[in-house]
């Protein structure tokens, strides 16, 4: 996996996470810098499940819990309508990190 940063951005936050789509959960990196978040499939197969998300298309973020209320789960919900649900450790510090972006 390669990102490609944009002129004077950099990385602030990388981690491993899952992207809950209805019928599966995608393996891949949450990768949040000082001008935008991604999310990055580790599988070829699942390039087309790849996210970016610019700070001003965020309007809300929730805090969701996993299997057996394990407190992992963090959705990005866009102003558009479209919800993007992660799972990862720390949420509570990814979620800093992204409420300062926008």
């Amino acid at each position: 996996m390669k990102l490609v940063l944009q002129p004077n951005e950099m990385i602030l936050m990388a981690g491993n996470s899952q992207l809950c789509q209805p019928t599966r959960q995608v393996n891949g990196k949450l990768i949040v810098t000082n001008q935008r978040i991604y999310f990055r499939t580790l599988e070829e197969e699942h390039r087309g499940c790849d996210r970016e998300i610019v700070p001003h298309e965020i309007s809300d973020l929730i805090y969701f819990n996993t299997r057996w209320m394990l407190p992992f789960g963090l959705t990005i919900i866009t102003k558009n309508g479209t919800e993007h649900q992660f799972i990862v450790r720390n949420r509570g510090e990814w979620a800093k990190l992204i409420t300062k972006m926008y």
